[in-house]
């Protein structure tokens, strides 16, 4: 069995699908205080989301230690730790606790995934050509050398020993590599830190750390996952039924990245389609009122065979002007706004989903995905084919209905990424 271990929705889904596209059958869990995890017996790769990402380092890795005992995981049994390829959530302390648990020899971690311009040189994280602490993405309680050094950020939260490969090895390929990491092991490297730019460094990386004379936890993006060796065997499809899902189709935006917001700039430039934009202080002033109203509208919208798009204010600065404001008023931290807008998008699709007859959703951002999965009660999704690099189309059963559904990363894709996943699902 092969496992990967994602500590977001959208993590799993796009990091589930490389496997996919190698000829395996995949199915990702959305853990919920399951007391016993059932793996069916024709799934070759079992994807969990711990939703771990957020919780406070001790609370991750107790949640961590209690999905890892349910799974019994076998000696021979391959485990991807799969990270956000911008660095957050509780990367290194999760690490230590899958390789404590499973006594893994070294982690061999390189989150670089170069399709979408993550690239890790001389151990620092660039995304879009900057030194991640200087981007959108950078943690503010860090200054920017330390958000950008992967190295620094690992120790915060380890106390595991951290060696480094840099791209003069790398770049020699996959002798060089093995060498370098048989070397920093033997000096009492837990985690090794590889540079990469480029498909070909992730594909020898990858190739090498088979090859290493112990046991091994591969650690990284989706980009490090898409080199996992084809399945020779290709084993029988799973029953993966869409029929009957022909229905207008939901887009929900509510990722804070600014590429999201020129994602809808131009899914509007380029499609008329209605739309709900989501007032953050009236929905929080009036909760029900606003939800009852923006619902009614959207129905409307999806009766009447209409594509829809619901998003919240679309410009970086915008959003971050009324989070402050909503965050003084409400007496809320960051983290907890975050999670009353993702209940909000969630209750939200909910009254959609049960009173019309839309069955298709593309989400962007993972707590915009997890929101509804939670709202609808979805544990399970069958990923069933890649859209676009590293966005994955997933089927899940809601009530008597099939539902596909589109998991985006809020930073992932080019402008005209949302206007090409609406027309790929409609004719899907």
């Amino acid at each position: 069995m092969k496992y990967i271990i994602a500590d977001d929705l959208s993590g799993a889904n796009d990091t589930g699908v490389k496997f996919i596209k190698k000829g395996y059958n995949a199915i990702v869990s959305i853990m919920n205080k399951q007391p016993t995890i059932a793996i069916p017996d024709n799934i070759d790769v079992f994807v969990v989301d711990t939703e771990t990402r957020e919780l406070e380092s001790e609370d991750a890795r107790e949640k961590l230690y209690s999905i890892l005992k349910k799974l019994r995981i076998e000696q021979n049994d391959f485990v991807y730790k799969k990270v956000d390829s911008t660095m957050r959530g509780n990367i290194g302390a999760e690490i230590e606790e899958i390789m404590e648990f499973l006594e893994k020899d070294i982690c061999i971690f390189s989150p670089s995934f170069p399709s979408h311009q993550r690239l890790t040189i001389d151990s620092f994280l660039v995304v879009d050509h900057k030194p991640l602490g200087v981007s959108e993405y950078s943690s503010n309680h860090l200054n920017q050398e330390q958000n950008s050094f992967i190295p620094a950020i690992l120790k915060k939260q380890t106390d595991f020993s951290v060696g480094q490969i840099h791209l003069q090895d790398v770049s020699k390929g996959q002798k060089a590599i093995l060498l370098k990491m048989n070397e920093l092991y033997k000096k009492g490297n837990q985690i090794i830190v590889i540079d990469s730019t480029v498909e070909n460094h992730l594909r020898d990386i990858f190739n090498s750390g088979f090859k290493f004379d112990g046991s091994v936890l591969f650690s990284g993006s989706a980009g490090l996952a898409n080199h996992f060796p084809r399945n020779s065997d290709m084993p029988k499809k799973l029953d993966t039924k869409i029929e009957n899902t022909k229905s207008p189709v939901i887009i929900v935006a509510g990722s804070r990245n600014s590429v999201v917001g020129q994602q809808i700039n131009y899914l509007k430039n380029n499609v008329n389609l209605p739309e709900i934009k989501i007032d953050l202080e009236q929905i929080f002033f009036d909760k029900e009122h606003m939800l009852e109203n923006y619902a009614t509208k959207s129905i409307e919208a999806i009766n009447a065979d209409q594509d829809l798009l619901i998003y919240t204010d679309s410009t970086y600065n915008e959003r971050q002007s009324i989070n402050n404001k909503l965050m003084l008023k409400y007496r809320l931290s960051f983290r907890e706004l975050e999670i009353e807008i993702k209940k909000i998008f969630g209750k939200l699709i909910f009254k959609i989903i049960e009173n019309s007859n839309a069955k298709n959703l593309i989400l962007t951002g993972g707590d915009v995905a997890l929101g509804v999965c939670k709202e609808l009660n979805i544990y399970v999704m069958n990923i069933i084919d890649e859209l676009l690099p590293g966005i994955p189309l997933a089927i899940t059963n809601y009530k008597n209905l099939t539902l596909k559904i589109i998991t985006k990363a809020g930073g992932f894709g080019k402008a005209d990424t949302l206007y090409l996943l609406l027309d790929k699902l409609k004719n899907y």
